[in-house]
C-alpha cells in the first residue's frame, strides 16, 4: 500500500511534468515532417551519437523538435529497413549500425586504422586472365588484349559488406599479383602502402562514380539480399604518381548498411607576391584531396 504523502509527490511531479512540457510546447512549436526526422535519426545512428535510450519518442521528440507521429512514422521505416527493431514494452533498439567508408576505399576508417582486422574476413571468388573490353581498354590507356581479374567477397563481422571486381593491365606479373593480394588479405596495410606494394609506384589519383542500381541473382546472394535490391555500385579509377592508370574497380555495396563519404574543400591561400603588397586578393588555389581507392 503507497503512502499518503507518496500519493502526493507523484502527484506534484505530475502536474510539474505536465506544466513543463505545455511551457516547452509554447516556446517551441514542433514541426510535422516524417522525412526530417528520418534524416535526422539516420544520421544519428550512422554515426553513432545515440546512446541506448536516446531511441525512446519522447527523447527524439524534445531533441528533434519533431511531432510525435512524425517521429513514430521515421522509426517505423528505420525499422522497416532492419536498422531498428521495435517491440512493446522493450521500446526500440538498434539492430545493426550503418558502416560509413571514405571516398575510393572499401573498409570503415575504424577497422583500416585499428587492429581490428579479425572483424574483416575476405573470400576471393576468382583470379584469372580475361579479354579486355574497348571501355577497360580505355580507362586503363592499354591496347593489349588481355587484362587480370581479381573477384573478392569482403565481410566485415560476419556480414556481407561488398563484392568487388578489379581489373588490372598486364604489366605486371600475374602469378606474383595474384600471390600479393592474396596475401594482403590476411591483413590489409594503410592504402598508399598497400598500392606501392602491388604496383611498385607511389599511389597518385584516383577518380570515382558512385550509382544507386538493382542487385542482379548472383551478386544478390553473395550480399545476402534480395535480387533487385538497391545497391550501391562504385567504379574506381586509381593512377600512380605518373599518371598511369593502374587499376580498375567496380564494387556493389550492400545498400542498406554501407554510407559512402567524403571531405572536399578548398586548399590554402597562394601567397601573394612580395613585391606586390597591394592591390586585389589572389584567388585560393585548390587541392586534389588525398585519394584512397579500393584496390585490394
Amino acid at each position: 500500500m503507497v503512502a499518503p504523502d507518496r500519493f502526493a509527490e507523484i502527484e506534484k511531479c505530475r502536474v510539474e511534468f505536465g506544466r513543463a512540457r505545455r511551457e516547452r510546447a509554447e516556446t517551441r512549436p514542433l514541426h510535422a515532417s516524417p522525412r526530417r526526422a528520418y534524416e535526422l535519426i539516420r544520421a544519428s545512428l550512422r554515426s553513432g551519437e545515440l546512446e541506448p535510450d536516446a531511441l525512446a519518442e519522447g527523447r527524439l521528440i524534445d531533441a528533434l523538435g519533431i511531432t510525435r507521429n512524425s517521429v513514430r512514422r521515421a522509426l517505423s521505416m528505420l525499422a522497416d529497413e532492419g536498422l531498428l527493431s521495435r517491440a512493446p514494452r522493450r521500446g526500440t533498439s538498434v539492430s545493426h549500425g550503418i558502416w560509413q567508408i571514405p571516398a575510393g576505399e572499401v573498409l570503415p576508417r575504424e577497422i583500416s586504422e585499428s587492429q581490428e582486422w579479425q572483424r574483416l574476413q575476405i573470400e576471393e571468388l576468382a583470379h584469372c586472365a580475361v579479354p579486355a573490353t574497348d571501355g577497360l581498354r580505355d580507362r586503363l590507356e592499354i591496347t593489349d588484349a588481355d587484362i587480370l581479374m581479381t573477384e573478392q567477397l569482403f565481410r566485415l563481422d560476419g556480414q556481407p559488406l561488398c563484392v568487388r571486381t578489379g581489373y588490372v593491365p598486364m604489366i605486371v606479373e600475374p602469378e606474383r599479383y595474384f600471390a600479393e593480394v592474396v596475401a594482403i588479405d590476411r591483413r590489409p596495410p594503410r592504402y598508399e602502402a598497400l598500392f606501392e606494394r602491388l604496383f611498385g609506384a607511389p599511389l597518385g589519383t584516383a577518380e570515382a562514380v558512385v550509382e544507386a542500381v538493382p542487385c542482379e541473382e548472383r551478386t544478390a546472394r553473395l550480399l545476402g539480399v534480395d535480387a533487385g535490391s538497391p545497391v550501391l555500385l562504385r567504379e574506381v579509377l586509381v593512377r600512380d604518381g605518373t599518371g598511369r592508370p593502374r587499376e580498375v574497380s567496380y564494387t556493389h555495396f550492400r545498400g542498406d548498411r554501407v554510407a559512402l563519404s567524403s571531405v572536399t574543400g578548398p586548399g590554402p591561400a597562394a601567397p601573394g607576391p612580395t613585391n606586390a603588397p597591394h592591390g586585389p586578393a589572389q584567388p585560393a588555389q585548390r587541392r586534389s584531396a588525398s585519394p584512397q581507392a579500393d584496390v585490394a
